[in-house]
Order: structure tokens, then sequence, then C-alpha cells
């Protein structure tokens, strides 16, 4: 403003000086008789008249501009300082996504953050009479590379906790995954907020989705099937990726799989398990310019068995004893202490003792599974015995109806997902004769073909009951069926496969740990990684273990879960996947979803070598319409000046 003042003067000055004291052109004109000069002279004073008129006109102008430009100065200064907050608060988004690259070549998102957040405080230190860096809720100084699993409703919700009176700056991303419309819509509109989005719409993110394991138990000495499924954000076109699997510094395997635009692949791995001890796996994705969310952690668990109890009286020819003797994945026993397995019996035609109901019960409150066999000829005290378990609406069936076919299976049921390869159309169905019925149930698995059910599961407790319609004996139609087995390893594998978490994605900061054996203490539980111990926020309830994480913890990888010093388990954390979504917001979106808001809510992005602050001060200053005014007062100095010299020139007095 001052080098603009001080040019409009001396200006100013030249043209005054050029006005009062400009020097006379003078030019002798050697003619024989005055005669000639009557008509020149006669125009020359009309010319004279127009321009001293012109003149007066160009001087009011100038008056009133001056004046104008010193009263909009004057009001626009006034303003400023009428408007100037008491308090300014920079926020700077610490999640994943701000690790990865921003508009300028080789800067992340946060170091672009960082950077600008300096330059506003370097900048309104001289109108701002308290300062201070905001993440979260705690005053701190500028977040070097520091990143945290926090959410943007948890970020929103700090902004709504600041006082009125403060100016707030959010430097983020926006991404369209964590950021929704009723998240942004939720800021309070009483409050002075500018967004400053560093949103990069041309550098695609390659990462890993998820990984699970395609078998759910792991037996020991054998190899582990794990797919791992691969997504891209703002992917042009498709490109091979590279995958790997390693522990620790020993690679144990690598592929590669096509990614298109808008789709996901899934590789797919064998990992050998030779010994009784969990393995910490890393699947790392090739993705070099974008490589913040590149690894992807989990913990394949001990190697182990289902635990398989049998209260049967069919003796050594029992098909089902049988079927579950062929596969070493299942152990017997009789024991009832172990209750995270398949407990199978018959239904007591005499309605069973209180004492075996109470131990059904147990077993199932335990997180274990029953599955329940009818006799022959189902009496109302079988539907008792089942009422006293649970098991409401299950009656006898009539005995006029007889054998009826089973439906064929709905294979797109996520219960037989894994056991065909593929689909198998037109399979003959064997028949059964039911005695019980029921109407409702939590997973019918198996129909007759007029939907009636022939084998369903019913959620009781903390696990499963799965009830069988018809008696199930050698002479049984179903037991030649070649999906007779499939289904009774699927029933008894699915009791631990719900037990097996392979890692944690901490969406708003929480995670849930189960717990094989909860122990009565009174002090927490910790988690420690590279000789750091956090203990977080927790409860304990049913059996698992939920945990909010600090802010300062924000680094995936493996942690060990620690109760009174010692090591009690370990867990995998990893990126949450929706930060390595990377599409966001434009500056044209937020302003149009935060219409509501009014003024008090202001939208830019960063230009490359432009300042940052100098922005803010064009999008809260507004137009400065003084400068227009001393534009014009420049201007009629200017045409005044082209006047008098033309008609000093031309002068002949």
């Amino acid at each position: 403003m001052l080098p603009l003042i001080s040019g409009s003067a001396i200006a100013a000055t030249l043209l005054i000086l050029i006005h009062f004291f400009g020097l006379r052109l003078r030019q002798k004109l050697d003619f024989s008789h005055i005669q000639f000069l009557t008509a020149l002279i006669s125009k020359t004073r009309s010319v004279r008249r127009i321009n001293n008129y012109l003149l007066l006109l160009l001087r009011l102008v100038f008056v009133a501009s001056a004046l104008g430009a010193f009263l909009l100065f004057l009001f626009q200064t006034r303003n400023n300082s009428a408007v100037s907050p008491d308090k300014i608060s920079v926020v700077v988004d610490t999640s994943w996504s701000m690790q990865s690259p921003s508009v300028e070549k080789e800067r992340s998102k946060a170091e672009t953050a960082n950077d600008a957040a300096r330059d506003i405080l370097r900048e309104v230190s001289n109108t701002a009479s308290e300062r201070e860096i905001s993440q979260g809720t705690e005053a701190v100084n500028v977040p070097e590379g520091q990143t945290t699993f926090t959410s943007s409703q948890s970020l929103v919700d700090d902004l709504g906790n600041t006082s009125r009176s403060t100016t707030t700056y959010l430097l983020s991303d926006f991404q369209r995954a964590t950021f929704s419309p009723e998240i942004l819509k939720s800021l309070p509109k009483e409050q002075s907020i500018t967004f400053v989005s560093l949103g990069n719409e041309e550098v695609p993110n390659i990462y890993i989705d998820s990984v699970w394991l395609e078998q759910p138990i792991l037996l020991p000495n054998s190899l582990a099937g794990i797919s791992v499924r691969l997504a891209g954000s703002l992917q042009g076109e498709s490109s091979q990726v590279k995958v790997s699997a390693s522990e620790g510094e020993q690679l144990l395997g690598a592929t590669q799989v096509l990614l298109d635009p808008a789709q996901k692949a899934i590789a797919h791995f064998k990992i050998p398990l030779n010994s009784n001890t969990e393995k910490q796996i890393t699947f790392s994705v090739e993705d070099p310019a974008t490589a913040f969310d590149n690894q992807y952690f989990v913990i394949l668990p001990k190697p182990s068995s289902v635990h398989i109890k049998v209260n049967r009286s069919q003796g050594s020819n029992d098909p089902i004893i049988q079927a579950y003797k062929a596969e070493p994945a299942f152990n017997f026993s009789q024991s009832a202490n172990n209750n995270q397995g398949l407990w199978i019996l018959n239904i007591p035609a005499n309605g069973g003792s209180s004492a075996l109901a109470t131990g059904i019960k147990s077993w199932v409150n335990e997180g274990g599974s029953v599955l329940l066999i009818p006799d022959a000829k189902a009496l109302q005290s079988t539907v008792s015995f089942l009422a006293n378990l649970g098991l409401q609406g299950v009656s006898e069936e009539s005995k006029e109806i007889g054998t009826k076919p089973l439906k064929q299976p709905d294979m797109s049921d996520a219960f037989f997902r894994q056991i065909f390869e593929k689909e198998v159309k037109n399979m003959k169905m064997p028949e059964a004769k039911p005695v019980l019925r029921w109407q409702s149930s939590f997973h019918t698995i198996l129909k007759f073909t007029d939907n009636a059910p022939f084998l369903s599961t019913f959620r009781v407790g903390n696990g499963n009951v799965h009830l069988f319609a018809a008696p199930i004996t050698s002479a049984s139609a179903i037991v030649a069926h070649p999906l007779f087995v499939p289904v009774l390893y699927q029933l008894a594998l699915s009791t631990n496969a719900s037990k097996i978490v392979l890692s944690h994605q901490p969406n708003n900061g929480s995670i849930i740990v189960p717990l094989e054996k909860e122990v009565a203490s009174k002090q927490p539980y910790a988690l420690s990684v590279a000789g750091q111990t956090f203990i977080p926020d927790q409860r304990v309830r049913q059996g698992q273990l939920f945990l909010t994480l600090p802010k300062d913890l924000g680094r995936p990888g493996f942690y060990n879960v620690l109760q009174e010093g010692k090591t009690i388990g370990s867990i995998a954390l990893n990126i949450p996947r929706v930060e390595s979504k990377l599409e966001a917001y434009t500056v044209e979106e937020l302003k149009e979803i935060l219409a509501d808001h009014g003024g008090n809510i202001q939208v830019l992005a960063p230009k490359e070598r432009v300042s940052l602050q100098k922005q803010l001060q064009k999008e809260t200053s507004g137009s400065s319409l003084w400068k227009y005014c001393l534009i014009l007062c420049f201007l009629c100095l200017v045409v005044e000046a082209i006047i008098l010299s033309t008609k000093k020139s031309g002068s002949l007095i």
C-alpha cells in the first residue's frame, strides 16, 4: 500500500509542476499580412473555452476521487480493525491421508499444511492478541510428520468446542470418504472458520483394501491360504501391481495382479505354518508415488484344531462321527472344560435333565456351538426341551407328512461360498421325513422344496444352536449325498471362524480386541511397541476389550497387549482403508455444501508461488475501492497534463 501511495504522490507532484510551470513552446511564423490569422484566432478561442471547461471538470473529479480514496481507506481500515479476532486457532488435520502428495512436487499435504500454518501465524501476529496452533483440542507446536487415527467427526467436534470469538483456520484435504456432507454441515454457524483445502486429484493411490483367510481354521504344519484384495483411488488407467508377503526380513512370496480403474483385484498367498506360534506377516504393495499406505500388517494366530464333543448313541457307525474323524482338524473329547467347540447330541426323548439343559446353556454362553438332532419320534417333551434352551416357535410336525425332497442350496449364501469351487446346477437332492417344524430362525441353511426348514441356526447367548428337522442315522438318504460332509465341516469350522482377528483398523480411533480368558485385575491393559508403552481408555465387556487409542499413538504395525506388565498377546494396527481413498471435495463443492453458513465459513485452495496470507487477505478484505479512486486521480492528472501541454504548445500570445 505504501509504495502505491508514494508513487501516486510523486506522479501528482510532477504533473502539478508541469501544469503551473510548464515551458511555453513558441514557434515563429512569417506571414505577409495579419489578415490570414483572423480565422485561426477565432477557432483557437473556441477550443480554449472547451479546454477550460474540461479542465474544470477534471479538477472537480480529481478532488472528489482524492477525498473518496481517503474516506474509503479510512473506512476499510476501521472495518478490518473491528473484525480482527481476539484469538486465532490454526487446526491442522493429522489423519493419514495428509501423508499423500500435495500439489507441490515432492511434498506431502502435511508438510504443505505446516508451512501454511506458520505463514498464517507469522502474518497475523501484528493483529491477533493471542495465537495458537491446535491439533484436536490441545495447543501444541506445529505437528511435524505426526499422524493420528483421529476421525473427521472428532475434528469437527473440536471446532464446535472453540469459543465464538476465535477465528479458526482448518487445513485439510477434505476427503469425500471421511468428511461427509452431514459432518460438514454440523459445523457451528456462528463461528468464523476458514477452510484451506489441500486436495490433490492428480496423483493416484494403490492400496491394500483387506486381507482374509481362505479357510476358517489354521492347522499345524500346513499352508495357510490368504487373500489380499487391492484397490485404487484416482486411478486413470490399468496397471500391473506387485504384492509381496514377508515375516520380518524374510520374504515369503510375491506376485503381480492387474488392477483396473474403479475395480478391485485379489492376490493369493500360501503361508507355511510350521510351528505352534503366531506369525506376524507384512503385506506390501509397490506404489512409489503414494507410499504412506503401502504396507498392511496381519497376525496369523497359532495353528489349532476344532474341539468336538459328542453325545450320540449311534456308536462307531454314526455317520456324523465318521465324517469328523476323517479330518485331522477335528479332535474329540467328552470334557466340558473347553467350550470353544461344537457339541453334538441327540435331543432327549424324555425332555432331558435340568443339568443337561444348564450345561448346554453354559456351553453356548461361552461362545460354543451345539448341533441338535431329533429322535425319529419327536414328542411334546422334545419341544419343551428346545423351548427351555431358548428355541421358541418349534413344534411337532404332522404325522401325516411323509418324506419330501430337499431344495437345492442357495450358492450365493456365505455358508456355501467355500464348499464348491464352482456352482453345481441341477443337483439331485435327497429326501427326508421331518419330525419338527419352525417358522423363523437366525439363518436357515437347508430347506425342503416347500420352503420348510431342514437345517437352521438359532442365536442363543454368545453361541449358535444348529437344529435338524429330521433324524440323522446311517440309513438317512442325506448321509450318502455329497453335500453332507461339507455341511458338517462348515458347522464345526464356523465355531472358530469368528474368533480369528487378523488385524484392526482403528476407525474413529477405537478398536475391539477379543480376550481368550478374561482375568479379573485392577491393572489396566496397555499397548507397547519399540520400547514405548501406551495405556488407552478402555473397558471390558463380554470377553471383549474396547480400546480408544491415544492421539500420540498413530503408527501402524504390531503391538503387544500387556496386563500387569506381562504380554498376553499381540495385535496388528493398520491405516483405516477410508484414509487411502483420496478423492476430495473441490473448493466449489465445499462452498455449495456450506452455503447455509453464510459468510462465516470461507473456503480457498493454496496457490503455488502465492503467499497463503495474501490469499486470506484478499478473501477477507474484499475489493479495495480506495485504490480505484487513486487510479482515477492519476488518470485525471494525466489527461489534464495532456490538455495543458497541447494548449501551451499551440499558444500564439
